[in-house]
């Protein structure tokens, strides 16, 4: 199990300040089927009794350590203190705060990333990076309506050259569409 676990924990990527939504979905996936999952969601609850309290701490001390170990130093210097390294609803809390919240700072931040994402002449790295582009645009509640999206997305592709010809492309095979 212990191998199984350790395998497990390597596909989840290290947290830098441009990848938390892949990161944290990773996570989540990870600790849907262990008991962390719950403890990153809501704090202990003021009724619970002492084997309740005892498996809450425990849970959420391990979730720290899955977090904690999976985050780059300038992530960990940023959301790691006191508080959040005793309960894990906090240090999760926190980082939703900080990466994911509707504040202008973060808005901002992925609205200048989506401004720098360019076709590099690999489609599929391209849709990749505009997939990833875009589940941040939404995490950040950037609104942008669908046509003025496409438009984006076509005029990224690059400049007047490149960008008939994949447009002629597109039209030529229905199954693209």
């Amino acid at each position: 199990m212990k191998a199984i676990e350790g395998h497990e924990l390597s596909t989840i990527l290290l947290l830098d300040r441009s990848n938390y939504i892949h990161w944290y979905l990773r996570i989540k996936i990870h600790f849907r089927s262990k008991d962390p999952i719950e403890v990153c969601k809501k704090p202990l609850p003021w009724d619970a009794s002492i084997p309740a309290t005892n498996k809450w701490y425990k849970s959420s001390y391990e979730a720290t350590n899955i977090i904690t170990s999976n985050i780059n130093e300038r992530v960990f210097c940023g959301v790691v203190n006191i508080k959040t390294t005793e309960k894990a609803n906090i240090l999760c809390a926190k980082l939703n705060e900080h990466y994911a919240s509707k504040r202008a700072v973060n808005r901002g931040r992925v609205w200048m990333d989506w401004q720098q994402t360019f076709y590099d002449c690999n489609l599929q790295s391209y849709i990749d990076s505009c997939r990833r582009m875009i589940m941040e645009l939404v995490s950040v509640d950037i609104k942008v309506p669908n046509k003025i999206l496409s438009f984006s997305l076509l005029g990224k592709l690059g400049g007047e050259s490149q960008l008939p010809q994949f447009i002629e492309v597109l039209t030529l095979n229905e199954e693209l569409i």
